[in-house]
């Protein structure tokens, strides 16, 4: 059975970043696609506000798209705006449901060139990276990619933000309930998909470790959190 609530991440799979990003992040995502899609399709409104703040016709990278909540945003503000995720299955979702220009890439080797960009958004994925070293890294490719004047958004769930609550809990709906604050670092945030999402794949469920609940009627995944 597996675990009701957060639980530390083990240090062995810490050890190995990249290896611990591909099995808890990107092949639970790919797996969870589109019930992600079906509850998480209204973006933030601080990340709306700073989009509706730049000038019209930039171009915009959109660094870890997701399923391309951020697509209508852009494109009421007159904005050009490009999207990768590593999650091939979300990236599907970006380009055929969001109409979004998307592709599949790593945030921290983007196939970019050098000053493309006029800006530059990353929601919700710095806490999806397992060391210092590699949040680094992330932040400065997505630096490189700007050109000279542009701006960049930086979004993420953090332990010690004041304001706010992360989603990423115990319970509810998907595994989450809204008044959970992270307890750690480091810890695994269960999700719990129904047995009754549409396009569900049983590959892309065993590759994510899924373990299917029958009580619940649920595939439990375990996703990454710094």
């Amino acid at each position: 059975m597996p675990p009701k609530d957060n639980v530390e991440c083990p240090a062995s799979l810490l050890a190995s970043q990249a290896a611990l990003e591909e099995q808890h992040v990107r092949r639970v995502y790919d797996a969870i696609a589109w019930q992600w899609h079906g509850t998480r399709y209204k973006a933030w409104p601080r990340v709306v506000e700073f989009v509706r703040s730049l000038p019209h016709g930039s171009l915009v990278a959109d660094l870890g798209c997701g399923n391309g909540k951020l697509a209508p945003a852009c494109a009421e503000s007159g904005l050009a705006a490009v999207g990768c995720d590593f999650s091939s299955e979300l990236v599907r979702i970006a380009a055929r449901e969001m109409r979004m220009e998307a592709l599949v890439a790593d945030c921290l080797a983007l196939p970019y060139r050098d000053a493309s960009f006029d800006a530059a958004l990353s929601i919700a994925v710095l806490h999806h990276i397992s060391s210092v070293e590699r949040r680094r890294a992330l932040v400065s490719e997505t630096m490189r990619v700007l050109r000279a004047g542009g701006v960049a958004l930086f979004y993420a769930w953090a332990l010690e933000q004041q304001e706010g609550v992360s989603n990423h809990g115990a319970g509810g709906s998907g595994g989450l309930r809204r008044t959970k604050r992270f307890a750690a670092r480091d810890v695994l945030v269960p999700f719990h998909q129904r047995d009754s999402t549409p396009r569900r794949s049983a590959e892309l469920e065993a590759a994510a470790g899924g373990v299917h609940v029958p009580d619940k009627r649920a595939t439990v995944f375990q996703r990454y959190c710094h």
